[in-house]
């Protein structure tokens, strides 16, 4: 059996059943993770221009647009959701997706689960099988894919997302494999776009060509059946020089679910997720240490080669370019001792003092730390941080898992704090409490609308 249609068959049989509580679990926490992320992101300039925007394409009002305040069809819903959770760089991070799974599979999931009415047990089953087979696919790929360029929560994020949407719409094993193919010629997003409103809008484009490949599945339209492994398909034309390894993509499908193993790293930050290490190591520093801004002579940052071709601003000059810059989340966790939502603005990127810190900190390539993690799989990103003072003293922080990774992975409490410090932008504390209600007990909610109801803010 060919690689794609192997796939096929696993998404088609696999249901909810078949994982593990701790697995359902985690799902409820990246879930309403991802719906924080996204209230919170709906107030940002980028959000509000997209909005304008579907409301100027129209639709018939089928699902919610968080924050939004009104309604639109499924893949327009799906669109400014996908690109309102990215817009913070906010959302969680899988280590073989390469990038960012519940920003494009939980706003596919509540357009699609909205419009059909699906209970809440059937979302969760299209998130953790949409989430499966994007690890997986990404998986074969290997690092070559994101090293070329590619965004991979656009390119690989498209395809998982067209999974999800054909688990809700009840696709055959043939119909998912022409959602895959279409989802696969509809694939894009350029990392040379980090640090703008377009590389948001990747997660946006992901979640809504999904959305759109499960419908004209479901309608006959037709694809390449071998989408994966076909000469001109998604691994040969999407890889570094055939840099990937196909078997791995239907290797162990479920065993375990991802969800469970790897899992899903949140984001205590909202900053590119190579940035953590280094800032879980400075602000415990600064913070034991008590030095100010003035009394630094340099900082040294140590990571792995990867990671300068993806925080590619070493002198930014906005907030956005801010969350891919070491240089300015070292400098803002000197300065406030604290990386939060109110630190990524364009005003404290350009403040004299940030700009002057800035120029006191070195990030370094360590080729010692591209070494895999505790498993080949787990996602670390590790930083060595050197601070030395003017008045002589160094102190020096290796972090090999920030937080949030599985390792070392927030609270309840802590996750609450975040959704609701997210969420109260846009919703009254009733709706954040009930919303938080709703989605730990998520298997129960009996039509997915309920939640969507709660989720939809004030018009704008």
């Amino acid at each position: 059996m060919e690689p794609t249609e192997k796939l096929a068959e696993f998404i088609v049989k696999a249901a909810l059943s078949d994982v593990p509580k701790a697995g359902v679990h985690l799902a409820k926490q990246a879930f309403l993770d991802c719906i924080g992320v996204t209230l919170a992101g709906s107030t940002s300039p980028q959000a509000r221009i997209v909005f304008e925007l579907v409301k100027e394409n129209g639709g018939q009002p089928k699902a919610v647009i968080m924050g939004g305040g009104f309604r639109s069809s499924s893949p327009e819903a799906a669109w400014a959701n996908g690109n309102s959770g990215h817009a913070l760089d906010y959302d969680d991070t899988n280590s073989l997706v390469m990038g960012h799974p519940s920003v494009f599979l939980v706003p596919t999931v509540m357009a699609i689960g909205e419009e059909k009415g699906i209970p809440g047990s059937e979302a969760l089953e299209a998130y953790i099988i949409g989430l499966e087979a994007a690890a997986r696919i990404g998986r074969g790929m290997t690092k070559g894919h994101y090293a070329k360029g590619w965004h991979a929560t656009a390119t690989i994020g498209t395809l998982g997302a067209a999974v999800a949407a054909g688990k809700i719409l009840k696709l055959s094993a043939d119909q998912t494999r022409m959602a895959l193919g279409i989802a696969a010629s509809s694939a894009a997003g350029l990392r040379q776009n980090f640090g703008t409103m377009t590389k948001p809008l990747h997660a946006g484009n992901a979640a809504r060509n999904g959305v759109l490949a499960a419908k004209l599945a479901q309608k006959g339209f037709t694809a390449d059946r071998n989408i994966l492994e076909a000469k001109f398909g998604f691994y040969s034309l999407f890889s570094k020089d055939n840099q990937y390894e196909l078997e791995k993509a239907t290797e162990q499908l479920g065993q375990p679910f991802i969800v469970v193993s790897p899992g899903i790293n949140l984001k205590p930050y909202p900053a590119c997720r190579r940035t953590h290490a280094a800032i879980d190591a400075m602000l415990e520093v600064v913070k034991k240490q008590g030095f100010a801004a003035q009394d630094v002579d340099s900082v040294e940052v140590r990571v792995e080669p990867l990671t300068p071709q993806v925080l590619i601003h070493s002198n930014p000059r906005s907030g956005l370019e801010g969350k891919f810059s070491m240089e300015f989340c070292m400098a803002i966790a000197i300065l406030n001792k604290q990386v939060g939502l109110g630190e990524f603005t364009d005003e404290k990127v350009l403040d004299p003092r940030t700009q002057e810190l800035m120029k006191k900190v070195k990030m370094i390539p360590d080729p010692s730390l591209a070494s895999p993690g505790k498993s080949k799989d787990e996602e670390n990103n590790p930083s060595i941080l050197s601070v030395k003072l003017k008045n002589g003293k160094e102190f020096n922080r290796r972090v090999d898992f920030p937080k949030g990774n599985p390792s070392v992975p927030l609270s309840q409490e802590e996750l609450l704090l975040k959704y609701r410090d997210c969420a109260e932008r846009v919703l009254s504390k009733k709706a954040v409490k009930e919303s938080i209600d709703l989605v730990e007990n998520m298997e129960n909610i009996k039509d997915l609308k309920i939640l969507a109801n709660l989720l939809m803010g004030a018009k704008i």
